[in-house]
């Protein structure tokens, strides 16, 4: 199975190449005699381009689910949106919800345009959430661009917003729909910005001159925090890693956004004239690290936090990664590489479907079950493991496992490598 090095438990038949997925990936299914199967397909992810090159390679692509927020700072979110309308050929269906912005941009790429809002059928948030759901169904390779949510703060107010995004967003993630939002970063109301932020998976903040990843749910360690310059060629936006200058201008501006602080407030605590401050923030300059260290020290952060954001690291996801065209993968890696302090493979078996593992990396080995029930081979031993319950053992001593049910199984392969924390960790 998938990105785990399964082996049968009874010889081989002979195998059968095909293509399957987006991309033409090479699968490669071997039949087997009995009812064991293995399914050994190359380590590509299935994700979704944003149409952006480099910011593809800081995310890695988004997953099929990803809501994706623009927090906008005086930076337009039409190039960014355009970047991925333009992959016609990706989705099945395209769509952008306008609240009364004009839409004709979004028609030029073939989009359908269904309006909302005031004087229209769908006048009411629990209308147009009825039409989100109407579209989504059946799941697909599916793409809505939103409309601002400062326009829905506009047609129905911020508490009627916030409950919409909240209730909309984890639809869309359900169903696999990949869908973009934007919002001001001084004008959305902060209720409704509080929501947004808690609620969907990727948050990237844009100004004049920069992109900064603020959240990106399923992602690495590290990925938080990375800032891109940008600027637009004819309407497309044009994306780069930025140099420590950039980043160090990125992360003021940010720090004073999130802090509602003027240049001569900052310019106080780092040490420094107000100038030198807004030449850094233009990355004209860069600052010295003991003005980094005066600086971080008296906004009380690391001068990692101040390149990186403040946001600790509370959490990681593990997002599945398959193609709602495709449907169901039977093995999904969920966390895990080759410099992680985890692994999680969330595993389906089929009926009397049984597997033995070739890589077993040491460490604590747990088969949680969250259906069916299976039995694990441990050291020669096969204990039975119901549906709500976990079994705990050396990783390196558990081979394999069978569903004993007559219905598919579903089960967790969580490895602890010998003295790893699981905490999350933020990479220098």
């Amino acid at each position: 199975m998938a990105g785990l090095g399964w082996r049968p438990l009874k010889s081989y038949a002979p195998e059968i190449l095909g293509k399957c997925g987006a991309g033409g990936v090479t699968t490669r299914f071997v039949a087997l005699w009995s009812l064991t199967a293995v399914l050994e397909p190359d380590q590509s992810e299935q994700r979704v381009s944003t149409g952006i090159d480099a910011l593809d390679a800081v995310l890695g692509g988004l997953y099929w689910g990803d809501n994706v927020v623009w927090q906008l700072d005086a930076a337009p979110v039409e190039p960014f949106y355009g970047a991925i309308a333009a992959l016609g050929e990706t989705f099945d269906t395209r769509a952008f919800i306008s609240l009364g912005s004009d839409a004709d941009t979004f028609e030029a790429y073939g989009l359908a345009v269904i309006n909302a809002g005031p004087d229209s059928p769908l006048a009411s948030p629990a209308d147009l959430l009825r039409e989100i759901h109407r579209l989504c169904h059946p799941p697909g390779r599916r793409l809505l661009l939103f409309d601002s949510l400062d326009s829905m703060v506009a047609a129905w107010g911020a508490s009627s917003t916030r409950a919409f995004f909240a209730r909309c967003c984890p639809l869309l993630l359900e169903v696999g729909a990949i869908a973009y939002w934007s919002m001001s970063a001084r004008e959305t109301p902060a209720t409704v910005r509080d929501t947004v932020e808690t609620v969907t998976q990727c948050v990237l903040r844009v100004d004049e001159r920069s992109v900064r990843v603020a959240k990106a749910e399923g992602r690495d360690e590290g990925v938080r925090g990375s800032v891109l310059h940008w600027h637009q060629e004819e309407g497309v936006p044009v994306l780069a890693p930025a140099e420590l200058v950039g980043r160090v201008a990125a992360s003021l501006r940010e720090v004073r956004r999130s802090r509602e602080l003027s240049q001569q407030d900052l310019a106080g605590l780092a040490g420094v004239t107000a100038s030198a401050i807004s030449q850094a923030e233009r990355a004209e300059r860069g600052l010295s690290l003991a003005t980094l260290v005066r600086l971080s020290s008296a906004l009380g952060v690391t001068i990692d936090d101040l390149l990186h954001g403040e946001d600790p690291d509370l959490y990681r996801i593990g997002r599945r990664t398959e193609d709602p065209q495709r449907g169901l993968e039977r093995t999904i890696t969920l966390l895990g590489g080759s410099d992680s302090d985890l692994r999680v493979d969330l595993v389906h078996l089929g009926v009397r479907e049984a597997a033995t593992l070739a890589d077993r990396k040491k460490g604590t080995g747990i088969i949680a079950v969250a259906s069916g029930l299976v039995q694990v081979q441990v050291a020669g031993q096969t204990p039975a493991v119901r549906y709500g319950e976990v079994l705990v053992a050396d990783s390196q001593r558990i081979e394999g496992w069978r569903n004993l049910g007559q219905t598919e199984a579903v089960l967790f392969w969580i490895v602890i490598p010998a003295g790893h924390a699981t905490r999350p960790r933020r990479l220098a």
